[in-house]
């Protein structure tokens, strides 16, 4: 297998079969989205993240630092993937888009700051939270509450119990009444000075292993293999856990013993936001 060394930005056939295994993880990571100025809905359009490989790639700019040779001598690792019925060619592409895309997420991503609308909402839940008046005529908190608006060095701040709760009781209309499906109610924004990620390689791993549990929930042959219930294979998680070792990811070659490894790393993360972007992919 002797890797390509250009990708063209025309259509050939045949460097688009190469990116099989990318399309549905990209679609999946990064769709892009356009919307009706008539009925303000957002609808899906093809991801443009294989585009930004290819151009990633061509320039040599991707993140990967392990070799194609490294990957090819890997026999366990091969004969894994055979069967699976996973065409090699196409996984080391993958392979390489996989790292590059979760280490700039990870290491050198963007966070989204809360969406105007999941702001306005926790406030709602905070004041409501604290009420204990409800089916009641009487007003009755919990807790003290206070609030306090800064409007660059004027500040305002108000006490009254009642006042805030009516606040929230307005935003609960508001959010009621206006568009709260619209586009600038849940967009999320990216502050550019202070929203700079940096995860730790733990949870690089689990970014990595999820890319991978994504492409293989793509792959009906892989599914099939699965016993009855099973999210995933025991030979997809040894897969996982040779990728780890093979990126440099885990330093560790207990990985490759066992699965273990990897479903405390799934188990650690499972239940954590994700709201970062791959700064590469932008």
């Amino acid at each position: 297998m002797k890797p390509i060394e250009q990708f063209s930005f025309k259509y050939i056939k045949e460097e688009e079969i190469l990116l099989d295994y990318i399309f549905p993880v990209a679609q999946t990571y990064y769709p892009d989205y356009n919307f009706d100025e008539d009925t303000g809905e957002a609808y899906m359009l093809p991801s443009c993240v294989p585009s930004i490989f290819k151009k990633r790639y061509n320039q040599g700019m991707l993140e990967a630092e392990f070799t194609i040779d490294e990957y090819l001598k890997n026999k366990e690792l091969q004969a894994m993937l055979a069967e699976l019925e996973l065409n090699n060619a196409k996984f080391w592409y993958l392979l390489i888009f996989c790292y590059d895309y979760s280490w700039g997420a990870c290491i050198k991503g963007w966070k989204f700051e809360p969406t105007p609308k999941e702001l306005i909402t926790e406030f709602i839940n905070a004041i409501d939270e604290n009420n204990e008046s409800y089916g009641s005529s009487k007003e009755s908190f919990k807790l003290p509450m206070s609030l306090t608006l800064k409007v660059g060095k004027k500040k305002v701040s108000i006490d009254n119990h009642k006042a805030i709760a009516y606040m929230a009781k307005f935003c609960h209309i508001g959010l009621d009444t206006s568009d709260g499906s619209a586009r600038p109610m849940n967009s999320g924004l990216i502050d550019w000075e202070k929203s700079k990620s940096s995860e730790s390689f733990s949870f690089l791993a689990y970014y990595f292993a999820q890319m991978f549990i994504t492409a293989f929930n793509c792959q009906s042959q892989v599914v099939e293999k699965r016993k009855k219930g099973a999210n995933l294979s025991d030979k997809e998680k040894r897969i996982i856990s040779h990728l780890l070792y093979l990126t440099g990811i885990v330093s560790n070659e207990s990985v490759l013993a066992d699965n273990d490894y990897l479903k405390a790393l799934l188990k650690q993360y499972k239940d954590k936001e994700i709201s970062m972007l791959s700064s590469f992919y932008l």
